[in-house]
């Protein structure tokens, strides 16, 4: 692959909530819809649902409303979905490969964690390594090597050989995420069949997808890249800041650039350019980018001393919680934060869920159960109801040799009460007695979350809703939008570098609409690493009622 013909692409910089996905990639679709047939313009995203995202938009557009969501699939997908396509015939690499491999290499098993298979060091470091296009010992001399624990370079290097022995052997011949991309860069023929690629979010790409995207554009008529580049928070896994800020430096990007804010408020987009602004200085000799806030939101900002720690902002965050319907995001660094913060959740009763997690605390099935029990015993519920409350239920209430719920498939579609079951033999007489549902639960795993689900219902959530308060690492909330930010920056390791640390800052507050928190700390690392915003200056006013606010 010869470089040097490789295609630059048109850069579209878009500070956040500037509608780079919502209006602009729409708007430009259309546009091209004027001058190539849609099946030959590609637009391509990291997330599966990032990608159904911009095929909702775009079939907004009236042309498009009568193609259907499958073929467009093969038009708008993931980069690694796309690149793929090249080599269909061959099967991903799985769970059951996984396991197989484990069987023929027990050093894999030496990695216990409660975590899914695709975290396993050996995966991880393959991605990272691959990501930044560095051998195993260059990166492994600059890298948080905890990460890939219990492991040592040697033994990860053993097992890398074995691996791609693995994947290339006839007998199971697999690819993983790396093989997609190297294949299409290595072996693949430059594609004929685009007139437009545009990549959204560009600013996440590694350094092989980089390339394998600037090969896929040969012969387009335009190649288009939307992004940030004050958003590369991936750089572990081989994100490349410099490649976008040049594109950004350039005179074309500096006109393109979108500049109407329409998620953050006053308050939290004055913050993120304060935050932001030495990069903006290094690369462009701006800090005073046109970023305007979302017309008419002003918020507010407060300064928490520490989360579990009482104070007047905290009384405002736990009222705004439980007494208005907005939406609310604790994000932070990393671990041991986000245990920090479900202890506080928990302890005050607020419904809530992780981002990256498709199920919340507590499901709204398990919160049903506690709130319909008393219908049971004292009015009716429908027999669906009786079916969720069957598997949570101990043998003080089912009758003997009554504990599956496949029991119950006799019963007709209607509303019984408790009395009916018991005279049917499917309840004991003494489960009568039971007032609350904490009581007859035998599933230990939810007994541990009794006081919590108790105080939930006591504070009135709506809890068959998906929770309005979430959480997770910074890492996983970037391109999200919620009305409350609130970011506890505390760190318990170095980060790789202060434009690093100063790029997950202004991610952080950027995900919020209105107010925002500031969680502080005493965590030497999190000053110094934080030491190139305005010479390690915090933004903050003294008010009354040991609150503060953003200046």
């Amino acid at each position: 692959m010869n470089k040097e013909k490789l295609k630059v692409p048109e850069w579209i910089p878009g500070p956040p909530g500037t509608g780079k996905t919502s209006e602009w990639l729409r708007d430009k679709y259309k546009k091209c819809l004027e001058k190539y047939p849609w099946d030959r313009i590609v637009v391509l995203s990291h997330t599966n649902v990032a990608a159904n995202a911009i095929i909702d938009s775009i079939k907004e557009i009236p042309k498009m409303k009568d193609i259907s969501k499958s073929k467009l699939d093969d038009q708008i997908c993931t980069i690694h979905s796309y690149f793929r396509a090249e080599y269909i015939n061959l099967k991903k690499y799985e769970k059951k490969d996984h396991d197989q491999f484990c069987i023929e290499n027990p050093e894999m098993k030496h990695w216990n964690k409660k975590m899914s298979w695709e975290k396993h060091p050996l995966y991880q470091i393959s991605s990272h390594t691959h990501g930044r296009k560095e051998t195993f010992l260059e990166y492994w001399a600059k890298c948080d090597v905890s990460n890939y624990e219990p492991y040592n370079i040697n033994t990860l290097i053993k097992l890398k050989k074995k691996y791609d022995a693995y994947r290339e052997d006839i007998k199971h011949k697999r690819v993983c995420f790396e093989d997609m991309i190297d294949n299409f860069i290595y072996k693949a023929n430059c594609p004929k069949n685009i007139d437009v690629l545009i990549v959204d979010e560009a600013q996440d790409c590694s350094k092989p997808q980089i390339d394998a995207l600037r090969k896929a554009a040969t012969n387009t008529h335009e190649f288009i890249f939307i992004g940030d580049a004050d958003q590369t928070i991936y750089e572990y896994s081989g994100a490349d800041p410099n490649f976008f800020y040049k594109l950004s430096s350039t005179p074309e990007a500096k006109k393109a650039e979108l500049k109407y804010g329409k998620r953050c408020g006053k308050t939290i987009n004055t913050i993120c350019k304060r935050i932001i602004s030495p990069i903006w200085r290094k690369w462009g000799g701006n800090a005073e980018r046109v970023w305007t806030p979302a017309e008419g939101v002003i918020g507010k900002s407060y300064w928490v001393p520490h989360i579990k720690q009482s104070c007047k902002a905290v009384d405002i965050l736990l009222d705004k919680i439980k007494n208005t319907n907005e939406t609310f995001l604790f994000t932070y660094r990393g671990i041991p934060t986000d245990s920090h913060v479900s202890e506080f959740l928990q302890s005050h009763g607020i419904d809530y869920k992780y981002v990256s997690n498709e199920h919340p605390h507590v499901s709204r099935k398990d919160f049903r159960c506690f709130k319909q029990w008393p219908n049971f015993i004292n009015n009716k519920v429908s027999k669906k109801q009786i079916m969720d409350f069957w598997p949570l239920m101990g043998k003080n209430v089912k009758v003997y040799r009554k504990g599956s719920v496949d029991i119950l498939k006799p019963l007709i579609d209607k509303e019984y009460n408790i009395q009916e079951m018991i005279d049917m033999g499917f309840v004991l007489p003494e489960a009568k007695q039971y007032k609350n549902f904490s009581e007859v639960l035998t599933k230990k795993d939810l007994e541990s979350k009794v006081p919590f689900i108790k105080k939930v219902i006591e504070n009135g959530f709506n809890t068959e809703e998906m929770p309005r308060v979430q959480q997770d690492c910074i890492h996983k909330v970037k391109g999200l939008t919620f009305d409350n930010v609130i970011v506890d920056l505390s760190i318990y390791r170095q980060e790789r570098n202060t434009d690093e640390a100063i790029r997950l800052a202004y991610v952080a507050y950027s995900r919020g609409k209105k107010d925002c928190w500031s969680i502080g700390t005493s965590n030497f690392r999190f000053k110094s690493s934080l030491a190139g915003i305005q010479n390690n200056r915090h933004y903050y006013l003294k008010e009354e009622n040991d609150t503060q606010r953003h200046i």
